[in-house]
């Protein structure tokens, strides 16, 4: 067994590092579909002038742009321009479209020119580095076009047509809905970035510049069948899986996030037959309509899909996703209520992304915190595996998180696990990539912590206890600041003022938003109205990890607000993190016993007399 996740590992890392080289340019490629759509002679607004960019730019520029970027990822802007330079070979020596060259010729020249360049490195007399840097890459970059011209083009190009021919084959038989049965394991595996960018794209690419679209960009990207297997979960699925499905289906047809669909499947096996006979059902369909797309949806959501459809696959590509859809729908139905669900929540964390809002969730501990970096942290990468759809959420919920922090300074990227900036000073990312992404880049004062989900908030507090630590901000954020006052509040119960009181400090980042249902469970035990007119709602026992810092807020109602017969004309809200809540407790306790001091901030009309009251807490 740990031999077969090895090898699937070293699958995975390698349709990363493919999709590296391919998700840069995405940009690219959607402006490329978009012309094709539009103003190829079968598009929706066919343009005779127009249209003369879409072989160009298929031919020239995208494969020129993999090949650059494949080589900067490994020898940054010299890598770029040798791996451009020798892409070039591989084009002009072939008659199809050179994606699969380029992802050769692009890491291969780069790495040879990276190891030329570290054996010339200290050997080079003062004066004539940019002579020999300018040579080393000429040369190397020479031989390497002829031998992409002669040697590997040719061969690519012949791979290539092989392949092609034997998917027309398939759909001349009407047998490509057999793809089905290979494509649905090897989504849920996480191994659809090496199908998708090292298989399918290359045929693809090649048939639709011939036909003018080609069904097989459908392959992966469908997302019909997907979203017709969690619909029959989130209809008749049990526990977290029926909970979580609605919004993974609106992450996965909206957004393009495919991976939020596998942990569903992997909590469940046997739902991947629902999956694999809606996708053979779209094949079908797709090959009988003619259906196909001009070019690869990536991030394969509804609207990519609608984006890159021809005007004359338009009805074909509909029916198809629906059929999909439907028929995933109605098998996982009946596995459902034949078979049933697991009793135990699934671990729907497995991507990286979890829908639910669930306070139990393990939290991942990282030890020796901090103790890598040297310096400030300056600069966070956060990682999943292709660098895209979960690590792009992430490092959003995390530059939230430091803006909350008062750390909004700090560069925050999203980035593939395999494609670690080397000048970032902390790196985040899922347990099975910690490893891979220490291999990417020197560790070496970085520090490398594990998160379960990249959407909870909570699973960056390690990150925000570093970050106060190195850059010398623990106790930066003050407790109680005018921001947390509310003055003339009027509140309809003690539920709303505990409520309003518990968002001052969510608010102001002091807190989660889970931490007001806290409160309110803590009136639900012991009244929080201590007397002379004082209420002060807090957390309970397990709210230490809802809270990022400690803080105050205070509401004044002059017309009062009833707790239980008692009427409180002040509320103060506590949050306080690592069990200070007991001294603030006790401190605000012994200021307000004097029932001037009440009376005072009651009738105070601006905040700095309350602030002034409560300066020693």
């Amino acid at each position: 067994m740990g031999k077969d996740t090895k090898v699937l590992d070293k699958i995975r890392k390698f349709g990363g590092y493919m999709s590296g080289m391919v998700m840069p340019n995405l940009g690219a490629f959607v402006g490329w579909g978009l012309l094709a759509a539009l103003f190829i002679p079968t598009g929706w607004m066919p343009n005779e002038k127009l249209n003369e960019m879409v072989g160009p730019i298929l031919n020239y520029l995208l494969p020129l742009l993999i090949g650059y970027t494949a080589g900067y990822n490994i020898h940054g802007q010299r890598g770029g321009v040798i791996g451009a330079f020798t892409t070039m070979g591989v084009i002009v020596g072939s008659d199809v479209t050179m994606f699969s060259g380029a992802m050769i010729m692009g890491p291969l020249s780069s790495w040879l020119l990276k190891k030329i360049d570290t054996a010339l490195d200290g050997k080079v007399k003062p004066g004539f580095e940019m002579f020999v840097n300018n040579f080393s890459l000429g040369i190397l970059g020479f031989a390497l076009a002829i031998a992409g011209y002669f040697i590997i083009g040719p061969i690519v190009n012949a791979i290539i047509v092989v392949l092609t021919t034997g998917i027309k084959f398939l759909i001349s038989k009407k047998l490509i809905p057999l793809l089905a049965v290979f494509m649905s394991p090897a989504q849920v595996l996480f191994l659809n970035n090496a199908v998708n960018h090292g298989i399918i794209s290359p045929i693809a690419y090649a048939q639709a510049q011939e036909a003018g679209k080609s069904l097989m960009f459908l392959l992966d990207s469908n997302c019909g069948p997907s979203l017709g297997t969690l619909c029959a979960i989130a209809l008749f699925g049990k526990g977290k899986a029926k909970e979580t499905a609605p919004m993974a289906m609106f992450i996965a047809g909206i957004a393009g996030i495919g991976e939020v669909y596998f942990p569903f499947v992997l909590a469940n096996p046997v739902m991947i037959v629902a999956t694999m006979g809606g996708m053979a059902t779209s094949l079908f369909l797709l090959v009988v309509l003619g259906g196909g797309l001009v070019g690869m949806p990536s991030p394969g959501s509804l609207i990519n899909i609608a984006l890159m459809t021809p005007k004359d696959a338009a009805l074909a590509n509909l029916i198809a996703i629906a059929a999909g859809f439907a028929v995933a729908l109605l098998i996982g139905t009946f596995l459902l209520k034949t078979i049933g669900s697991p009793e135990g929540d699934a671990d729907l964390s497995v991507a990286g992304v979890d829908m639910g809002n669930s306070a139990s969730a393990t939290k991942t501990t990282n030890s020796t915190l901090g103790s890598a970096i040297k310096g400030a942290v300056n600069y966070i990468v956060v990682a999943c595996d292709s660098g895209m759809g979960s690590s792009v959420m992430g490092a959003s919920v995390l530059k939230n998180r430091l803006r909350k922090e008062g750390f909004e300074d700090i560069k925050v990227v999203n980035s593939a696990a395999g494609q670690i900036d080397p000048a970032a000073d902390m790196v985040i990312t899922l347990e099975g990539l910690k490893e891979r992404a220490k291999m990417s880049v020197d560790p070496s004062g970085k520090e490398f912590l594990v998160v379960q989900n990249f959407l909870k908030e909570a699973d960056y507090d390690d990150a925000v206890a570093i970050i106060r630590k190195k850059n010398g901000a623990e106790d930066i954020k003050p407790i109680l600041t005018e921001d947390n006052i509310r003055l003339n509040v009027k509140v309809k119960d003690k539920e709303d003022a505990i409520r309003q009181a518990g968002q001052i400090l969510v608010d102001n980042g002091y807190t989660t938003v889970q931490y007001i249902d806290d409160m309110q469970e803590r009136e639900k035990r012991f009244s929080v109205y201590i007397g002379n007119h004082l209420a002060i709602p807090h957390g309970i026992e397990t709210s230490d990890k809802e809270i990022y810092s400690s803080g105050l807020s205070v509401l004044q109602v002059p017309e009062g607000v009833d707790f239980d017969g008692e009427t409180a004309y002040m509320v103060i809200g506590i949050a306080g993190k690592d069990g200070t809540h007991l001294n603030m407790l006790s401190t605000i306790a012994l200021i307000c016993a004097d029932e001037e001091n009440i009376e005072k901030m009651r009738c105070a009309e601006n905040k700095e007399d309350i602030m002034e009251i409560l300066k020693k807490i």
